[in-house]
């Protein structure tokens, strides 16, 4: 019976390897969102400055980016938390 006791029982480790990994891609996921929020206000930054024809494409193409990255973190975030 001394198998049976240690079934069901989730181990928690604060300071361990993995959770420094978990931190590290954390932070990488936290500073990829930080550069992709940067990257859209650059680019309208620069539409009120140099006017063009393509313009709308490159803020569209922009903002689609934003919203991926963000989308793609949040989920990236979950997978990290889960693994």
């Amino acid at each position: 019976m001394d198998i049976l006791n240690g079934l069901n029982t989730p181990s928690f480790e604060l300071f361990g390897v993995a959770s420094i990994f978990k931190l590290f891609f954390l932070i990488i996921i936290f500073g990829y969102l930080v550069y992709a929020i940067l990257l859209a206000l650059r680019v309208r930054i620069l539409n009120d400055t140099v006017k063009a024809s393509s313009n709308k494409f490159i803020i569209t193409l922009s903002f689609i980016h934003l919203v991926l990255a963000i989308i793609g973190s949040f989920i990236a975030v979950i997978f990290v938390l889960i693994g």
